[in-house]
């Protein structure tokens, strides 16, 4: 049987001409390769609130130290803010320089410093930080400062009566805790979200990452974070910019030479005015 020849010389001409359109294109999709462009790659760990606690569901699959939240404190690696709270939890009280005129009143704990969270995971168990007006002693204010009740200097007029206020822990939900400090998906940047909602997002340049769970459509959470970051396929910018500029130029020449082997054939109506005229 006669050999069936598949690139005939028709066909490879056909190939030659779509890969020099294909190169004279390549200003516009060389830059897509992203080819002197670091790819970063983000995963995610499942968070879950269960019982008193708000944890991963298998803290081996995040890099040692990542905290669940930034907003729980203690929910990662240990800092001195633990120590602090772990009083509290024992049912210790730290009075404060902050006074209330309701006594009794409960309210969430303000900013200390530069530390500030909304809640603290102790021993695991998810807590509250509040303030409560202790009723035990009564302050009144003369001037802008505060004294204990029948201390304040003869003659200058006082403020009612206020209470000072005490630091204090108070345990909550961890399920209401967990949608308190999560963020939608919606609202992170597309790779990260990607990574939130099937397990990996790649990015060709760092994204900001919240540091607290992602709360996905179904209702499940995930703490995204950066797993690897790999460096550009080429190095140097001009490499790029050099493939860049000399792709059409191949594609010009191979037109060129596609050009000379070209037979431009009229296969239109046959014009018979024209033969006519003809001697």
């Amino acid at each position: 049987m006669p050999s069936i020849t598949l690139l005939t010389p028709r066909r490879r001409e056909a190939l030659g001409a779509l890969l020099a359109v294909i190169l004279l294109a390549g200003p516009v999709w060389l830059p897509a390769l992203h080819l002197d462009d670091p790819t970063y790659r983000y995963e995610r760990a499942r968070v879950t609130a269960n019982g008193t606690n708000v944890a991963f569901a298998n803290a081996s699959d995040v890099p040692t130290g990542t905290m669940v939240s930034d907003e729980i404190a203690c929910s990662g690696y240990p800092s001195r803010v633990c120590a602090f709270e772990r009083q509290l939890a024992r049912n210790h009280t730290v009075l404060t320089d902050v006074y209330s005129s309701t006594p009794g009143e409960r309210t969430r704990a303000f900013s200390l410093g530069p530390d500030r969270y909304d809640y603290v995971r102790i021993d695991g168990t998810v807590y509250e930080p509040t303030t409560l007006a202790n009723r035990s002693r009564t302050y009144v204010v003369a001037n802008g400062t505060v004294y204990e009740a029948g201390e304040a200097p003869d003659g200058v007029p006082t403020s009612g009566d206020v209470y000072r206020n005490e630091l204090s822990l108070r345990r909550v939900s961890p399920t209401a805790a967990l949608a308190d400090v999560s963020r939608d998906a919606d609202a992170v940047p597309v790779p990260v979200r990607r990574a939130a909602e099937t397990g990996v997002g790649v990015a060709h340049r760092e994204r900001s990452v919240p540091r607290t769970p992602i709360r996905t459509a179904n209702g499940t959470y995930y703490r995204v974070y950066l797993d690897d970051r790999r460096q550009p396929v080429v190095e140097s910018g001009w490499i790029e910019t050099l493939l860049v500029l000399g792709a059409p130029v191949v594609g010009l020449v191979t037109l060129s030479r596609l050009r000379r082997r070209v037979e431009i054939t009229y296969v239109g109506p046959h014009d018979a005015t024209n033969d006519e005229s003809e001697p």
